[in-house]
């Protein structure tokens, strides 16, 4: 499955997930196979992605921090913790303590020099959650953060968005700061509304209560909610892998690509975001994620299959003039004459 621009489709794709419109109605089902008339209809609608299948999918090999049927484990019991949990029902999140110590237990296992596969899709706060949870622990890691701290840093970002859910302002692949003032002044308020209703919780220590206030703050004081300078290392790590996914997800933000994403946590270093920590990330994700279409130097149009042991020059299979996989393989990290020209998108 991956996520397209309806203004790249060129009919004939089957959709990997339904085509829902603003008011949740299903428009087009999941399976559809997409045929010229429907792009009009929902560029008409203005629906700018659909997830359609993969043809290539048999192909690749996607590289994860924790397994999927672990990570589909874990989505079930932090949505239905969540959607259990009412606004100051003391210890009705107390189930996060230990999905947190079985999550960091499932980092510590992983390989620390894998390169991950973050995919674009349609943001989920459920989602959301657990991949930053995930990336903010393989990141703090590699920086040699002392186990004790992992485990704050885990059950804060398990929490981190739990104010999401006491708000009714929009936040999925939104432009905020164009949103009416009230609701962005709302919307601000989700990281104050989650510490508050956790403050007297005794079993969330001090750091992960932290990190959870501040996980919207940036190093130059433009953040929010306080607009705080106050450096954390340990906050800051939340901070910066909370942007990358809001990115990527299009979380509180518009979506991005991958690429885009990463380029803007570079060029922000020292200002938004600690640079020591936008390093490691840059080492652990992958560049062009398993799926991404992309053309070569060599004029030839190709599909990433997998990683190799660099985050910037993956394998890639070359498809022909039909779009189809022939049996030609480049592993740029080997082959240093051939590199990716453009993402095609």
């Amino acid at each position: 499955m991956r996520i397209q621009l309806v203004k790249t489709l060129q009919g004939g794709e089957r959709l990997a997930g339904p085509v829902i419109t603003e008011e949740k109605e299903v428009l087009i089902a999941k399976g559809t196979v997409l045929k010229t008339e429907y792009l009009d209809l929902i560029s008409f609608l203005g629906i700018e992605t659909v997830c359609i299948e993969d043809p290539y999918e048999a192909e690749e090999k996607p590289q994860r921090i924790i397994s999927r049927s672990s990570y589909e484990k874990y989505f079930d019991k932090v949505q239905k913790t969540l959607e259990n949990h009412i606004y100051h029902g003391k210890n009705s999140l107390r189930e996060m303590e230990q999905i947190a110590r079985n999550i960091l237990q499932d980092v510590l296992q992983a390989d620390e020099n894998i390169i991950v596969d973050m995919e674009e899709r349609n943001g989920n706060l459920y989602d959301h959650t657990l991949s930053v949870t995930t990336l903010a622990l393989m990141v703090a890691r590699k920086l040699d953060i002392e186990e004790e701290k992992l485990f704050s840093i885990a059950l804060g970002a398990l929490l981190h968005d739990l104010g999401l859910r006491y708000i009714t302002v929009p936040y999925l692949n939104y432009e905020m700061d164009i949103l009416p003032s009230s609701e962005i002044f709302e919307f601000r308020k989700h990281p104050i509304l989650a510490y508050s209703a956790l403050e007297e919780e005794k079993w969330i220590d001090p750091l992960a209560k932290k990190i959870i206030l501040s996980h919207h703050e940036r190093r130059d004081g433009s953040g929010f909610p306080l607009k705080q300078k106050t450096r954390d290392f340990n906050c800051e790590i939340v901070q910066a892998c909370d942007a990358l996914d809001c990115f990527i997800s299009g979380m509180e933000c518009r979506r991005i690509g991958v690429q885009q994403a990463l380029e803007y946590l570079v060029e922000t270093s020292d200002v938004l975001f600690e640079r020591k920590i936008i390093k490691v990330i840059e080492g652990l994700v992958a560049r062009y994620p398993v799926g991404t279409k992309v053309t070569l130097n060599t004029g030839e149009s190709g599909v990433v299959l997998m990683q190799s042991k660099n985050s910037t020059r993956p394998i890639i299979g070359v498809l022909n003039e039909k779009d189809e996989l022939t049996e030609i393989r480049y592993d740029l990290n080997e082959n240093k004459e051939v590199f990716i020209l453009q993402v095609n998108r």
